[in-house]
């Protein structure tokens, strides 16, 4: 059973897609652990930073290359400690889901508040556990923009060009059109799913 990653521009609808694919699967009897961005591991929990950073991802400055660094370097042991406590033995007996990954910082750094080098960014990403399958819910700007307007059409376009960057780094990169139905993404979605089982 795979390790699957949803990324996606602000707007694209990852929340409800995940929710309703976890869903879909549990209903079926297997096991879904669901995660954003990183695991839990180490210090205390980040929903309320990463809530805040969802209502405005741009809106504090980044930190400087030293504490950059140090926020890797946690990165790095959260996603490793993550994976041998319990996201391993989770994608053994069902499906492991993250919103977001860690290689997500190296398309919108900003949003992470990381000032740090960015070939360093991506060499820790590349030393991260891998997910089996990367799905990238893909829309146009005015639509993304109708949804949630907490970043500029800029930023938008610049954020999906990267995300198409990065699936050139994965075998198992796969792009999910949502500017159709919810219901008729999500039958997509599994079925792109259930092809690599």
């Amino acid at each position: 059973m795979p390790f699957i990653a949803f990324i996606g521009c602000d707007g694209s609808g990852k929340s409800a897609v995940i929710r309703d694919v976890a869903e879909h699967y549990r209903m079926q009897g297997i096991h879904v652990t669901c995660g954003h961005w990183r695991p839990n591991a180490i210090g205390t929990s980040s929903r309320n930073s990463e809530s805040i950073a969802a209502d405005n991802p741009h809106g504090k400055s980044p930190h400087g290359q030293a504490a950059s660094l140090i926020k890797l370097a946690w990165l790095w042991l959260n996603w490793w400690a993550g994976w041998w406590k319990e996201l391993r033995k989770s994608s053994r007996k069902g499906f492991v889901i993250f919103d977001r990954f860690h290689a997500d910082l190296l398309v919108d750094p900003k949003r992470y508040r990381y000032g740090g080098s960015m070939w360093l960014a991506n060499l820790a990403c590349r030393l991260m556990p891998q997910p089996d399958l990367v799905l990238f819910l893909d829309a146009q700007p005015d639509v993304l923009l109708s949804r949630k307007q907490e970043v500029s059409r800029a930023s938008l376009e610049q954020s999906r060009d990267k995300y198409l960057d990065l699936g050139k780094s994965y075998h198992q990169f796969l792009m999910i059109d949502v500017n159709r139905p919810l219901e008729i993404v999500i039958q997509d979605v599994v079925s792109r799913i259930d092809a690599i089982r």
